[in-house]
């Protein structure tokens, strides 16, 4: 959470001089994950916030919004209560920061503050799509310290997986007129990835000799029972399918936005 303040309030002091400033604001909601550890939409929901800087663009119906996006999110083959994922028995958490613009498409024409129905309509629904640059750190829990799991390519890896990664955020939202010179919004924005390293999960059980002894009790957690034992070569789980990477990871946030209007377009207030 800590975190989460410091990167919003980066993105406030580096853009307080930004001067086609038309509306600035906070997102406030919560977060999930899809991927190998969690199939379920709306499961195993985190946190999110964020910090919005909004300008018209090409006219009143298209406007452009730079955004920060601070998301935790995790899952757990546990909690989806399915018997071949708690047997597999991973969890992780990863915090995301998310950084970009992102376009809004009115639905119909919105002006903040306008109150007159004739120039403009009290609320409207909205569609938003963006390029961000996402920067995820999966971690999975050991001995009660949550540990970094990208160094220790727990899939045999030859290199470690980027952590920097572009995402493609798109969604719906619905806004209206709250006040004179605020809106308040009702947005679900879901992220397509490019990576299936979001949850440290999307291959084969790499061979437990060949990793270190840390990244091999992280690598293979399965609970076989004691009437089962590992199918995979060697009397281990080597060589089975882990994850799958021919799916990537998704994430989605959902959640209030409420933003203030600057009336005087060529200044924006100090810090």
């Amino acid at each position: 959470m800590n975190k989460a303040l410091f990167y919003i309030l980066f993105f406030l002091i580096s853009f307080s001089s930004f001067s086609q400033v038309r509306e600035f604001g906070f997102f406030a909601g919560g977060t999930y994950y899809t991927g190998e550890l969690n199939r379920t939409h709306m499961s195993q929901v985190d946190y999110a916030l964020g910090a919005i800087f909004k300008k018209d663009f090409v006219n009143d119906r298209i406007s452009l919004r730079f955004q920060l996006m601070y998301n935790s999110v995790k899952g757990s083959d546990y909690k989806t209560g399915l018997p071949a994922q708690v047997k597999r028995n991973l969890a992780f958490r990863s915090t995301v920061l998310e950084f970009g613009p992102v376009f809004e498409i009115d639905f119909f024409t919105f002006k903040p503050g306008q109150s007159n129905p004739e120039e403009a309509s009290f609320g409207t629904p909205y569609f938003l799509l963006g390029v961000n640059y996402m920067k995820m750190n999966p971690k999975a829990q050991y001995n009660g310290e949550w540990l970094e799991l990208q160094p220790l390519m727990t899939e045999g890896q030859d290199k470690p997986y980027s952590l920097n990664q572009i995402v493609i955020p798109f969604g719906l939202g619905i806004k209206v007129n709250f006040s004179p010179n605020t809106v308040l919004a009702i947005e679900y924005g879901i992220r397509k990835t490019f990576t299936d390293y979001l949850d440290d999960v999307s291959g084969v059980y790499a061979n437990p000799s060949e990793l270190s002894s840390l990244s091999a009790d992280l690598a293979d957690r399965t609970n076989y029972g004691e009437l089962y034992q590992p199918e995979g070569i060697n009397g281990t789980s080597y060589g089975l399918q882990r994850g799958n990477p021919t799916d990537k990871d998704w994430y989605s946030a959902f959640g209030v936005i409420l933003t203030y209007e600057f009336r005087n377009k060529s200044t924006c207030p100090s810090w």
